[in-house]
């Protein structure tokens, strides 16, 4: 028998939803605002949620957020059913990664046809392949406002990542101001020996030196970006081609003659229409140095930075 969370602060909708879904045959299981509703996603992991907007200490946009965000529940789906119905709260509820989005002058076939959907479209989503459901966990209400907490210190941080990136476009004139500018936004987030913006329509790599490293690193890591080029463009990329430009204020380049590069991490830079235009690329002659955090923000920022820098080039084609 599936199982669905209902989460609403009114008791009134929850014994109407309750009554709905269980003549349908659903186990139901209800919650009187957002903090229980999470409690009982993890508690019963459920087939399905259906979400209020407008509850008590925790919303129905952070719930589903919360729900999305963590590999336990995020393919549970999830429809939002709310009395909101403003293209803007349409838009928000989207942002939160919900399946459906139903507002509450549904009728009663309207949800159960919404319900049998979105698990039809997550059992077909798996290719046939079971349900992962992980062992149930009981969460207080403090385990989930703290998880609140922190998805929403996250996602403050991945927004002001974007916008430091987004914001070179208003404050840095010219292309290879742009390129730099990135790099130096980079340098703020993420601890490297060696990075490089390296842009294949000019054959150009520009690298800024972060620490104390050796030319037998600095080599390595040109090779090895040109190559991460080559496989993300699928285009031939030659070191020797390369017109590398390398910004080295400190002197560091050569201090360490002994330093190898030991941790390379690259991501393809696509620029307008989706085309690669070049890789972002970082080194560290310390073993693992970059973990899970380090991609990820290399992932905030490429996206933003593949359009702020061909943008730029653009712009400076026009006008050259």
């Amino acid at each position: 028998m599936p199982t669905v969370v209902i989460a609403d602060d009114s008791p009134t909708l929850r014994r109407i939803v309750t009554s709905v879904l269980g003549r349908e045959g659903y186990d139901v299981v209800s919650a009187e605002d957002g903090v229980q509703a999470v409690q009982s996603v993890f508690s019963t992991m459920p087939d399905a949620v259906v979400l209020d907007v407008q509850m008590p200490r925790v919303s129905g946009y952070v719930a589903a957020r919360l729900l999305k965000d963590d590999w336990q529940t995020a393919d549970i789906p999830v429809i939002l059913l709310t009395s909101l119905d403003a293209a803007s709260d349409r838009y928000w509820g989207a942002q939160t990664g919900a399946d459906r989005y139903l507002t509450k002058d549904f009728e009663a076939p309207q949800l159960v046809e919404a319900v049998q959907e979105v698990i039809a479209a997550a059992d077909a989503a798996r290719d046939g392949r079971p349900a992962l459901r992980p062992d149930p966990v009981e969460l207080t209400d403090d385990d989930v406002l703290s998880r609140v907490c922190d998805l929403l210190d996250r996602k403050l941080f991945e927004t002001s990542v974007a916008a430091d990136v987004t914001a070179l476009a208003a404050t840095t004139h010219g292309f290879e101001h742009t390129v730099a500018g990135v790099l130096d936004v980079l340098k703020r987030f993420v601890d490297y020996d060696l990075a490089t913006v390296l842009l294949l329509d000019e054959a150009t790599a520009y690298v800024a030196v972060s620490n104390e490293t050796s030319q037998t690193h600095y080599t390595e890591f040109i090779a090895a970006a040109a190559d991460a080029a080559a496989a993300a463009s699928g285009q031939e990329v030659v070191v020797s081609g390369l017109d590398l430009r390398v910004a080295d204020p400190g002197g560091l380049l050569g201090e360490d003659e002994d330093a190898r590069m030991s941790t390379f991490l690259s991501m393809p830079l696509r620029g307008h229409g989706g085309r690669v235009v070049g890789v972002m690329a970082l080194s560290s002659g310390t073993k693992n140095a970059f973990g899970e955090t380090a991609l990820a923000t290399l992932r905030l920022i490429d996206g933003p930075a593949a359009i702020v820098i061909d943008n730029a080039r653009l712009a400076e084609v026009r006008t050259g």
